[in-house]
């Protein structure tokens, strides 16, 4: 259903509503006296108020979506406890969303006829075929949703008011210069050291190990030869994925879908563009010329800052904002720079990247990919009906083999190690994804043999039971079964410390003779050595995270050392400076761009908070729990 959200217009209000639900004024502060005279208002908000047959009707409409998540034909049959929860979530989205909408009309904010009306026309979902805006089907849409027109112009209205409000206090933020300069010191400054990097694997051991040696080598180290334990086990598994599969959507509910969002199956020619759009005739025609000589998109942004550019991926010419641009740009051959053409944002130079010819889908070929959205859009709703009952199932089968196959839950059985791998050194097919897996493992691991199965609730909403059935327990490997293996871990051990001793050695006279420079004069290790090396949180030199950070642990002057796998690592550090400004200059406007967007979210979010103690609700009880009651249907 993400693209219901995503491409229509009710997708966009409903997750608006959604977003102010989750940051604004909960229901449970709903309390205090009523001083309106309006006989079916539920709550008043500054300017605003919700009527108690509004609430009552949004909780109604919200009952059949509701019902449809949890596997159920009537809304009717959702348990009383969900109507409860459902009508307390619809009340607190209608009240967050006044609130910020009676800030906006306390402080003259208007929203202009015709800028709702150019949203609507806009919104793609009532554009016929020919990408326009189709009266007809506008209003078939309205029907099928029941809705009026009067209704949806004044959710449209409150929808760009709160959109725009909120957006246009994000737009404001400017990253603090000082914030930014920190950030980009710490983040760039620089540490010269010199640095000897040791492989262990180069180092030539003297001579070849005794038969006693070995044997000795694989006495101290068991582990290293020891067989890893097998489990079989008997498995249930029930997931969102499990759960869609199960489901039936019958024929009527797809089509109804199809109809609803024709346009995703129904598409006219798009087009990919590449766009740079400038203030200046002059600074457009060189921006062509330089970029019909090179060709290079990235290239072409970089040359002028000053130039607006964007990207529009396979789009409709109906998608494009400016009217010009789209006129051009559908009768513009692929791959040909074009422009610059007059609009009232400026100047605009283009490319068409890709043409994609009109297509549509007919329905009975898009059906079995809308039963599968539609199916694992409803399946996290029914899923926690489906655990009820698997644990019921679970209770009464000792064995695992009584499970019902109506509910979706997937068996399994076979023989694994702590690592996932069956004796063939292949990973076990178990269901669910990489978290579901490892916490099965785990709880294969953790549980007893024969130890009666019970349901354990795991990663993303599964649950799934084990019965552990048989063990083998791991053993350590018969000395002639692993020979070769002990020669290679005893010829490993004795290089990474042949290695260690000469990394010490140097370190010990580094400290003495003031530097790792100084220490390998004259020495084999001189030429290997990397002198002045230039170490940031920006450039790291391909070093590891251990060496990274103990480098910037490490005071001015100083020695250090570590080993990290088969390497041993010996610096100096012999200066630590800020970096050169000119060379941060990319990363601070990347940095200031990122900070940008992280206030610009941030701040709409602390706003709609804040409104909770500058405008409170003043709930009319008695209206207030009628509507609850009618919405709920317990009246």
């Amino acid at each position: 259903m993400r693209h219901f959200v995503v491409d229509s217009w009710l997708g966009r209000i409903i997750a608006l509503l959604i977003f102010l639900a989750f940051v604004g004024w909960g229901v449970g502060d709903v309390i205090g006296s009523y001083n309106g005279s309006q006989i079916d208002t539920a709550a008043r908000i500054g300017s605003r108020q919700i009527g108690g047959q509004d609430l009552a009707q949004a909780i109604r409409n919200e009952m059949p979506r509701v019902a449809q998540q949890m596997g159920l034909n009537d809304p009717s049959q959702v348990p009383a406890d969900v109507r409860q929860q459902v009508a307390q979530g619809v009340l607190q989205r209608m009240i967050a969303q006044n609130e910020v909408l009676a800030f906006a009309d306390r402080n003259g904010m208007k929203v202009p006829d015709a800028l709702v009306r150019n949203e609507i026309f806009g919104m793609s979902v009532f554009h016929g075929t020919n990408g326009r805006f189709d009266r007809a089907l506008f209003d078939s849409k309205l029907r099928q949703i029941h809705l009026t027109e009067r209704d949806l112009l004044a959710k449209v209205r409150d929808d760009i008011g709160a959109r725009n409000l909120l957006d246009g206090l994000g737009n404001s933020m400017i990253v603090p210069g000082s914030v930014l300069d920190q950030l980009v010191a710490y983040n760039t400054r620089e540490h010269r050291i010199d640095l000897l990097r040791l492989d262990s694997t180069a180092f030539a051991v003297p001579a070849p190990p005794e038969e006693a040696q070995l044997h000795r080598f694989y006495d101290n180290h068991p582990a290293l030869y020891r067989s890893a334990e097998y489990r079989h086990a008997k498995i249930v598994i029930l997931t969102t994925d499990s759960v869609a599969r199960t489901l039936t959507i019958p024929d009527a509910d797809l089509k109804r879908y199809y109809e609803f969002e024709i346009q995703k199956y129904d598409v006219p020619e798009t087009r990919s563009l590449e766009v740079l759009t400038l203030q200046d005739r002059k600074a457009a025609e060189t921006i062509l010329a330089a970029w019909k000589d090179n060709g290079d998109w990235q290239a072409i942004q970089a040359r002028d800052p000053s130039a607006a550019a964007v990207a529009f991926p396979n789009a409709r010419q109906a998608d494009i904002p400016s009217p010009e641009l789209a006129k051009a740009a559908f009768t513009a051959p692929k791959d040909a720079i074009q422009g610059p053409i007059e609009s009232p944002s400026g100047w605009i130079v283009f490319r068409v990247t890709t043409i994609t010819p009109p297509h549509k889908t007919d329905f009975d070929h898009a059906k079995e990919a809308i039963r599968d959205e539609v199916a694992r859009a409803q399946a996290p709703q029914i899923l926690g009906g489906r655990v009820a009952s698997l644990q019921d199932a679970i209770a009464g089968s000792a064995d695992l083999d009584q499970i019902p196959t109506n509910l979706g839950a997937v068996p399994a059985q076979g023989s694994l190690d702590a690592q996932g791998l069956t004796k063939d050194g292949e990973m076990a097919p178990l269901p669910g994804s990489d978290a579901v897996r490892k916490a099965i493992i785990a709880r294969i691991f953790s549980q007893k043999k024969g130890e009666k199965p019970s349901l354990v609730n795991g990663p993303e909403g599964s649950a799934f039971a084990v019965l552990v059935d048989e063990v083998e327990p791991g053993h350590v490997k018969p000395y002639d079964m692993v020979r070769e293996q002990v020669g290679h871990d005893w010829l490993k051990a004795q290089q990474l410390h042949l290695a260690d001793e000469r990394a010490t050695t140097l370190m010990l006279a580094a400290r003495k003779s003031g530097g790792l420079a100084q220490a390998v004069a004259g020495t084999g290790d001189a030429a290997t050595m990397q002198k002045d090396l230039v170490i940031s949180r920006m450039q790291n030199a391909g070093l590891p995270p251990a060496v990274l950070s103990e480098i910037f642990a490490t005071k001015k002057g100083q020695t250090g050392m570590l080993a990290v796998g088969d390497t041993l690592y010996v610096f100096t550090l012999n200066d630590i400076a800020p970096a050169n400004p000119e060379s941060t200059k990319a990363l601070r406007d990347s940095m200031r761009g990122q900070l940008q967007d992280t206030l610009r979210a941030d701040v709409p979010v602390v706003f709609v908070h804040a409104l909770e103690t500058e405008i409170k609700p003043v709930p009319n009880m008695p209206v207030l729990q009628q509507a609850l009651k009618l919405g709920t249907g317990q009246e």
